[in-house]
């Protein structure tokens, strides 16, 4: 086996590893994450391009964000129940609180920063805004479900 091969299996282990004790499902909400941040982004420089405050523009985009991340979540990352009016319900909750945090840190970092990029002062408060929603998506949203299920 050559070196670089050998290198290639301890990489190999060590990713398996790590990720084996991460919580379950942190990697794919981690990937809707991602795709919400960037319909959330998309979103805002969009409606800021057609002369949209940025106020209005990241509360619409925030929205849609959260529509999409839990269409997303609720079928590739957590799976839903047989209620989803009452999931999207526990779903928003969860989303307002995380998306204040986020919101609020885009106003204060535009605010305090007039020449920063919108799109990094919301990407700042989305990493910001990431525990809290995981945490709270899949113990009170989706663990719901399961539970629902298990009965």
């Amino acid at each position: 086996m050559s070196l670089l091969n050998a290198a290639a299996v301890k990489v190999d282990r060590l990713v398996g590893s790590v990720l084996s004790r991460l919580p379950r499902g942190l990697v794919r909400f981690l990937c809707v994450g991602v795709g919400g941040l960037a319909v959330d982004i998309g979103v805002l420089s969009l409606l800021e391009h057609l002369g949209l405050h940025k106020i209005w523009a990241r509360a619409i985009s925030l929205s849609v964000a959260t529509v999409f991340t839990w269409v997303l979540n609720r079928h590739f990352t957590f799976g839903g129940g047989s209620r989803p009016s009452a999931e999207l319900g526990r779903y928003a909750v969860v989303a307002a609180i995380a998306q204040s945090v986020n919101y609020l840190i885009f106003l204060g970092l535009s605010d305090l920063f007039p020449h920063l990029p919108h799109a990094i002062a919301a990407f700042v408060g989305a990493v910001a805004a990431t525990g809290f929603s995981y945490t709270g998506q899949r113990f009170f949203t989706f663990g719901t479900a399961r539970a629902e299920a298990d009965a």
